[in-house]
């Protein structure tokens, strides 16, 4: 059983580090290709879990436009998948790796694993352009593994065949809970940031990056945080994302301000790190929505929707939009008194064996091999 499995972001790299490793576990021969769309990002992460890249994109991030990366990325793939027998081609969420990947692998013929399918926001334009690639990944798999029963519903709302879904829950409660082992107690941060952050105040963990918040929408956030650092029994801890735009206005609301911690884009074990520590989080990462009830999170999100209403509906995440006086209410209640206000409640995103699940039926599922699309 040959297997080549497609990432190129760190969000994909945490939720498929544990899949690889099943895989490789039940015998795969493992081929990875690393289109290289977060570079910096991925710091540390491939070593962390433990992956060996076999194939590299090249120049993906010299392409300015999303259609051009697109392009380049679905190309590259192609060439992998003609010059090898692949039985699967495995790939993770929604980003443009992942839709280029798949595309490459259904006009190959050759069957794509869609990891953590069937999320929805119901609108093609939120969030941009992820929802759209998540359709388009739908589109182009033979074998779907939604993390919930929710996301297993839309699959089969869109006609998919319902001997071609196995629900198994989301990879990242595996990736979450083989590396609180890994970093122990004892866990001393890599970044001096996060070890400088102090200890005597509550901490709040703050993540943006969407495409659709940049703008008045995201400043609105940081006027929040800004005022919330004001209060003086918190500290604001934020990984500032390495967009420019992002980044320029996290320092022009930010930059000055007191209790207010900017830090540089995490490595993984610091992240983990700070999610057990923190009181709460405000984010529009829809990752951190699903990483965050693992640790009885109650959280934030910075978003008009999302395509994990789980997180809601478990208590775990309410959506306050860009809501200036949303943000700032729902952080002081979640802040008020001297204990951390942690659920118990199970992670409605899975319970961490996804991916041996995920690896069982890849490994036990051989489709018969399709001709070749012609030239």
């Amino acid at each position: 059983m040959r297997v080549l499995v497609a990432f190129g972001t760190r969000p994909e790299i945490i939720k498929l580090g544990p899949v690889c490793k099943a895989l490789q576990d039940a015998g795969a021969q493992l081929d990875v290709f690393w289109s290289g769309q977060h570079i910096e990002l991925a710091a540390g992460l491939l070593d962390f879990f433990g992956i060996t890249v076999t194939h590299n994109g090249s120049h993906i991030v010299d392409e300015q436009g999303l259609a051009g990366k697109f392009g380049r990325m679905t190309e590259q793939v192609e060439k992998i998948l003609r010059a090898k027998t692949f039985d699967w081609i495995i790939v993770q969420g929604d980003t443009a790796t992942a839709a280029a990947a798949a595309t490459a692998g259904f006009m190959g013929r050759v069957p794509v694993a869609h990891v953590e399918a069937g999320l929805r926001t119901g609108d093609l334009m939120s969030p941009f352009p992820e929802e759209f690639n998540r359709r388009l990944i739908g589109q182009a798999s033979a074998l779907h593994f939604p993390p919930t029963a929710e996301a297993r519903g839309n699959l089969l709302r869109e006609g998919v065949p319902a001997k071609d879904i196995v629900t198994v829950g989301n990879t990242v409660v595996d990736a979450l809970i083989y590396a609180r082992a890994k970093i122990g107690d004892a866990y001393q941060p890599i970044d001096a940031g996060v070890a400088a952050l102090p200890t005597d105040k509550k901490l709040v963990l703050a993540t943006m990056h969407r495409r659709e918040n940049i703008g008045g929408p995201m400043r609105n956030v940081l006027r929040a945080l800004r005022t919330l650092a004001a209060d003086g029994d918190k500290v604001i801890a934020l990984p500032v994302h390495l967009n420019p735009q992002v980044r320029d206005d996290v320092l022009k609301y930010l930059g000055d301000a007191p209790n207010v911690h900017l830090l540089s884009p995490l490595q993984y074990p610091d992240f983990v790190y700070l999610l057990d520590k923190a009181w709460t989080v405000v984010t529009d990462s829809g990752g951190v929505q699903e990483e965050a009830p693992t640790f009885g999170l109650q959280i934030l999100i910075t978003r008009e929707s999302t395509e994990r209403p789980e997180v809601v509906s478990a208590g775990f995440g309410k959506l306050v939009g860009s809501n200036y006086n949303a943000i700032v209410d729902g952080v002081r209640r979640l802040t008020r008194g001297h204990e951390r206000q942690l659920l118990k409640a199970p992670n409605p995103f899975g319970r961490g064996d996804a991916a041996e699940r995920i690896a069982a039926r890849i490994m036990n599922k051989k489709p018969a091999r399709r001709e070749a699309a012609a030239a």
